[in-house]
């Protein structure tokens, strides 16, 4: 009987966890500062972000759906307009890369768990608070999937 041997998993897992939480703590951060400036042209270019997002995930373009997911999430920086907000993400952003690509190749996405539709709808509303919420969730959910993904490749 063939023995399975684990796929070896190229990242800590506790730094990884630790990423996702810091990064998702960045973008909260950046959506608070950035919500007060959303005019409709901002939003217009999120939905269009999320469109291709969307698209790319169905036709199984993981490179092209992870540069989508960084645009998305890169216009809060950029509309918080705060360097330093801006330097700590494009620190550890690249940290995620890796992780977001492992992820992303390994994990079934169910469209009703993008979190970018609430994210904008809390825009439109003009809830600051609950887009940025929503925002670091996306992140913690997301290093919470990729342990329960790695565990259970584990076993």
């Amino acid at each position: 009987m063939p023995t399975f041997t684990p796929e070896p998993v190229p990242f800590d897992l506790p730094l990884a966890r630790e990423a996702f939480a810091t990064a998702g703590a960045l973008q909260a951060a950046a959506t608070r500062r950035a919500a007060a400036h959303v005019t409709p042209d901002d939003l217009a270019v999120l939905e269009a972000l999320n469109a291709e997002y969307e698209a790319a995930l169905a036709d199984g373009r993981v490179g092209d759906a992870i540069a989508h997911d960084t645009a998305f999430h890169h216009r809060f920086f950029e509309l918080a307009d705060d360097p330093d907000l801006l330097v700590s993400a494009e620190l550890i952003m690249p940290r995620l890369s890796r992780m977001d690509l492992w992820l992303f190749t390994r994990k079934a996405f169910d469209p009703s768990q993008n979190s970018h539709p609430g994210i904008l709808a809390a825009l439109r509303a003009g809830d600051g608070e609950r887009a940025a919420e929503l925002v670091e969730a996306s992140f913690t959910d997301a290093g919470e999937m990729l342990a329960a993904i790695v565990e259970r490749s584990a076993r």
